[in-house]
């Protein structure tokens, strides 16, 4: 699938791609015209493109990453490095004519059985400067604070799937890996299997741990990125966890608490949120909070105030992870916002991308932070799912 460049003030017909031994792919891109300091950028998953929203002005950018004409790229999250200087993507390469299913919205995810890839993406004309292959189903990517290092998941049932129906197999022969990239150099620095179906993940503050959701083992591993052989310590949910590739409570992201030692873990099968503290190294159970609906990837302020997207029903939602109550919860229209699946925070301004239909172009609202009260909308390009700042 292929997407020509979209641009809300010009386009261009879509480049040949240009791979080069020492950079991998790259395409042309497009000036973005909006500055910097007030962009948000955003990953289309369905459309293989990425979208630079204008955050106080209506302006949207949309610039092809399709870079193979026979392959949808599947541009799945995206992160900035210290300053700005480089965006990197990852590139899922799903197989073709999978669709999320009515019970299961992201059914098609995690399916594929050829490799993904990471992409350098430059900020100012959305190009793709380089990529590199990583394994199959590349789930998150982070940057740690210092810029340097560029952080890969990777969400592979199709792995975990294929072992199970094998019969008898060791469950740690359905773990997928962590990659750790140098970001100037774009060499890689490490990896090892941590997990089945690893995705979201945080980065603690001094840039020495990654906290890891694992989806398919019930389970979140802290990696430490100190060393060569990233050393793994894992950590169960709760005591019912489900089966190696058939979870209980399903985490699929992390965020931390700013400025505190306390992890916020969003789970899809269980419906809640836990928290984890790092430095006991156990989860505080008695906070859980009970959502109702599948929670994919929350903003956490402080410890008091998180933004949870929810779907399966839909709706967001504003929670006191003190007290573990939800003090506002919105249903948006379907054509405002459906399917939301990823809040972001920035200078105090609460924004959520959703996915829409998968069909047809998908939004992005900035809402109140304290009513949810829609404040803005953009319309970005076809199942948007990540989202990251300029500033």
């Amino acid at each position: 699938m292929s997407l020509a460049l979209a641009s809300s003030a010009a386009g261009c017909k879509k480049a040949k791609p240009t791979p080069t031994e020492a950079s991998g792919h790259t395409t042309v891109g497009a000036r973005v015209p909006t500055p910097t300091a007030r962009v948000i950028y955003v990953t289309n998953n369905g459309s293989d493109s990425l979208s630079a929203i204008d955050r106080d002005g209506d302006t949207v950018t949309t610039v092809s990453v399709d870079y193979d004409p026979d392959a949808r790229e599947a541009p799945h999250h995206v992160a900035r490095t210290k300053g700005g200087e480089s965006l990197f993507v990852a590139l899922a390469f799903p197989p073709e004519g999978l669709s999320a299913k009515k019970k299961d919205p992201h059914g098609g995810h995690g399916a594929s059985s050829q490799p993904g890839a990471l992409a350098k993406v430059d900020p100012g004309t959305l190009a793709v400067l380089a990529t590199r292959d990583v394994d199959e189903n590349p789930g998150d990517v982070v940057t740690t604070h210092d810029g340097t290092r560029a952080i890969v998941t990777h969400y592979d049932m199709k792995r975990a799937m294929t072992v199970a129906a094998q019969g008898n197999a060791s469950p740690s022969t359905m773990f997928a890996k962590i990659q750790v990239w140098d970001t100037l150099s774009f060499a890689k620095l490490g990896e090892r299997p941590v997990c089945v179906a690893p995705h979201g993940t945080a980065i603690s503050e001094d840039d020495t741990r990654a906290i890891v959701a694992c989806y398919g083992s019930d389970e979140i591993v802290v990696v430490d990125l100190t060393k060569p052989q990233l050393p793994v310590a894992r950590y169960p949910l709760g005591n019912a966890q489900g089966v190696p590739g058939v979870p209980r409570y399903g985490p699929y992201s992390v965020t931390l608490v700013p400025g505190g030692s306390e992890a916020v873990v969003a789970d899809i099968e269980s419906n809640d949120l836990r928290i984890f503290d790092l430095d006991t190294k156990a989860f505080r159970g008695e906070r859980t909070v009970v959502l109702g609906a599948k929670a994919f990837m929350p903003a956490v302020v402080d410890a008091h105030t998180a933004y949870v997207p929810l779907q399966a029903p839909d709706s967001l939602v504003r929670v006191d992870l003190a007290t573990g109550k939800i003090v506002a919860q919105v249903v948006k229209p379907p054509d405002e916002c459906r399917a939301p699946h990823a809040f972001g925070v920035s200078h105090g301004r609460v924004f959520v991308v959703c996915e829409g239909d998968h069909k047809g172009p998908g939004t992005v609202l900035e809402v109140d932070p304290t009513s949810l009260a829609t404040r803005r909308r953009w319309t970005v390009g076809v199942y948007p799912d990540g989202l990251a700042f300029g500033d």
